[in-house]
């Protein structure tokens, strides 16, 4: 478009403001056929191009501004199977098959528990795929003082989860074709929605914590007890790989069928469903290693996983940490304050090389025609190091809760003072974190804050969770400790895995620009919460706890030989 107009005069503005779309370009999801009445029988050749531009001409005259379509793809994607597609089917048939007979089976055996001895042969093999019997673990509270003195965890699980299924519903709209465009450029203008918007970048980091909170305080347990033994090290990572393999491989194979990409249809199939497809059946391997996030990462398949990449990594490199922790008993302090200067100065570093910003931040611009897959997103947000210093933080607040756990003595809980400062941490670091990264700064402190920013939410959060299990926190202990919230805790990581399909089909499939306000993204939010979950529980019901038991009966597991943790909360 080319114009003096005021419309491009406001145009003009927006290709400068970073907070805005660039409204020099059209971002349009629409069927041309509906948009254009000159276009009905006109040949899809170079020729269309000025025809194209007319349409658009005329449309916007009103405005005193002429197009000028300068590239266009019209594409009719053929979906034929092939032999994977059927193999898929045919295991999805078998294992639903098997599933049901396992779930019979079961019922039997309970009805009539006399003929069906415990050492009964092949039971370990039936059992796990019964839904009864996974029903029953699910609905099973545990009981063990370690789950019930760390019962917080589950409900801040299910709330991030929560807020990260609202984070995405937002992204689906601001990062697809809006309608009302001013509704999303506004945001700025809102200290409390920008806020929130603010938040979702630090979200993630919640569960980087309690993984390695967990780790570190698994095996200070083992520590305690046990002499250093590689062994202890290989059995801990080769559990973990094992226990999140399974649902990945699912999705996977889900990512690379013909079957389901055949469901998301539309004009804009070819750029979004299509291109994923294209993009799994060419990198699949890389999530099988888990370095989808480093390796061919803007070819990322099920873009999500980077998250599942980067944990895993760092848990590779805590396992590392705690090792020279356990030979060097008498440095844990010093060991853990080096690894978290480390963590914090890398992230610092390149974003000074590189003059990044302080966080990723969802704008319109950055977010529109996925973007998110850049350099910039990498490097803040997605890479390993990125996320490192929560890692470490982790580390530390899981030390310090195993040294805290046998403290026998609720003095210092009672104390006015300490209930002040663990709710000005628990609540107040995560909120000066948001409001530091609401505002844009020179190089050197957007470097300084790039470094420290992460690493501070995070440690909010572990104070969070030590204060509750030392009976801090009132009416936040009893939000996070919530029945409902504990038992679908359970289901985070399954839903976690599938809703990203779930909340992106409306952007994958529209077929005209979307209308957004409040109302629409709270209702968009509250579907895809229920579908995500109703998804995630299947999921966790049919492949991650059958695939978890099977993990328990035929791998060595690392236990604490005071008490055992349960794999399934823990």
């Amino acid at each position: 478009m080319n114009n003096v107009s005021y419309s491009w005069q406001l145009i003009e503005q927006s290709i400068t403001d970073r907070r805005l779309y660039n409204h020099n370009e059209l971002f349009h999801a629409i069927c041309v056929n509906d948009f254009c009445s000159n276009i009905h029988g006109a040949a899809i050749t170079d020729n269309f191009k000025p025809i194209l531009s007319k349409c658009y001409s005329q449309r916007y005259r009103h405005l005193g501004l002429t197009a000028n379509a300068t590239d266009f793809n019209c594409s009719n994607v053929e979906d034929e199977p092939g032999i994977y597609d059927f193999i898929w089917v045919f295991f999805i048939f078998t294992y639903a098959t098997y599933t049901i007979y396992a779930t019979i089976w079961d019922y039997h055996f309970r009805a009539n528990s006399n003929n069906y001895g415990p050492n009964k042969t092949g039971k370990k093999y039936i059992i796990p795929f019964s839904f009864i019997n996974n029903w029953a673990k699910f609905t099973t509270e545990n009981k063990s003082p370690d789950f019930q003195k760390l019962k917080s965890i589950q409900g801040i699980r299910f709330y991030n989860m929560l807020l990260i299924i609202f984070c995405h519903t937002y992204s689906s709209y601001i990062g697809g074709y809006v309608q009302n465009t001013s509704y999303l450029e506004n945001i700025q203008n809102n200290p409390i929605k920008l806020g929130v918007r603010n938040l979702f970048v630090f979200l993630v980091q919640s569960f980087f914590l309690i993984s390695s909170f967990l780790l570190s305080y698994h095996i200070f347990q083992v520590m305690d007890k046990t002499r250093f033994n590689i062994k202890y090290i290989v059995l801990a990572f080769l559990n973990r790989y094992l226990r999140i393999i399974p649902s990945v491989l699912m999705m996977m194979g889900v990512g690379t069928t013909i079957w389901i990409v055949s469901l998301y249809s539309g004009p804009i199939k070819e750029f979004y469903s299509y291109l994923e497809y294209r993009r799994c059946r060419k990198n699949w391997w890389t999530i099988l290693l888990f370095i989808n996030n480093h390796y061919n990462q803007y070819d990322m398949c099920y873009f999500i996983t980077w998250y599942l990449a980067a944990d895993t990594q760092l848990y590779l490199l805590s396992l590392i940490v705690l090792s020279v922790i356990w030979k060097f008993r008498h440095k844990t302090k010093f060991i853990l304050a080096l690894c978290l200067v480390i963590a914090i100065l890398i992230p610092t570093v390149i974003s000074y090389i590189y003059n990044l910003d302080v966080i990723y931040r969802i704008t319109p611009e950055n977010s529109k025609n996925n973007k998110f897959r850049s350099f910039s997103f990498n490097a803040i947000y997605s890479s390993t190091y990125a996320n490192m210093a929560t890692y470490i933080v982790g580390l530390c607040t899981g030390y310090i809760y195993f040294k805290m756990k046998n403290n026998t003595s609720s003095s210092f809980v009672e104390k006015p003072v300490y209930k002040l400062l663990w709710w000005a941490a628990f609540f107040g670091l995560p909120t000066l974190v948001i409001i530091w990264s609401s505002y844009y700064y020179t190089r050197l402190y957007s470097a300084l804050l790039c470094g420290i920013l992460k690493p501070l939410y995070a440690l909010g959060i572990g104070i969070g969770i030590i204060g509750m299990s030392q009976q801090l926190g009132g009416i936040a202990k009893k939000i996070c400790e919530w029945s409902p919230a504990v038992y679908l805790g359970n289901l985070t990581y399954s839903t976690y895995l599938v809703h990203y399909g779930i909340v992106f089909y409306r952007t994958a499939t529209v077929k005209q620009p979307l209308y957004v306000s409040d109302y629409v993204l709270l209702t968009s939010f509250l579907c895809d919460a229920i579908l995500s979950f109703v998804c995630g529980f299947l999921t966790h019901i049919f492949v991650e706890l059958p695939a978890l038991q099977l993990q328990n009966y035929l791998v060595p597991q690392v236990r604490n030989q005071r008490s055992s943790s349960n794999a399934k909360n823990m």
